[in-house]
């Protein structure tokens, strides 16, 4: 039985949804057309079978970006005081481990043919402190290349692509 259930494809991707153990609902999938289904179902179950220590890092990195774009954009509260008031409303001023997951609204996954023997893949969601860039978290193995803004990179940058300033 497939893990992915593929709905449409349009120029760009095979599209459709997945089961997420991580945040209890089907989420959307979008696949390279030049990536198979068979890589594609490896990379589903890489990120349903992620380590507690690997989940826990990326809330980590999350909470660090979460709380960098509610400074950046206090300094802008003349300017833009919706978006800070929707931060201070609805995120806690601190935030604790794997609390941070609620506050991704729509998680994605994004596939992308392999370079290497290795599942590598991205999670994209919009996100209440950052709502014009939202959030990514790329994944290469076992290892989290990136957590921060939506910059378009994939999992196969070169490493030094993935340097945040926060």
């Amino acid at each position: 039985m497939s893990l992915i259930c593929i709905q449409d494809q349009d120029e760009y991707y095979q599209n459709g949804t997945f089961a997420s153990v991580l945040f209890q609902r089907q989420i959307p999938i979008h696949i390279d057309p030049e990536a198979d289904m068979a890589y594609a179902e490896q990379c589903v179950e890489h990120f349903n079978h992620l380590s507690d220590q690997m989940i826990d890092q990326f809330c980590k990195m999350a909470i660090v970006y979460c709380e960098f774009m509610r400074e950046e954009w206090a300094e802008f509260e003349d300017i833009y005081p919706d978006i800070v008031e929707d931060i201070q409303r609805e995120i806690p001023e601190k935030l604790h481990g794997r609390e941070v997951l609620a506050f991704l609204t729509t998680p994605e996954m994004y596939i992308e043919p392999p370079e290497e023997a290795i599942c590598g893949y991205s999670i994209s969601s919009a996100c209440v402190w950052e709502p014009e860039h939202a959030l990514d978290w790329i994944i290469r193995g076992d290892k989290i290349l990136y957590v921060g803004p939506c910059e378009g990179m994939g999992a196969w940058q070169e490493e030094e692509d993935y340097e945040t300033i926060f």
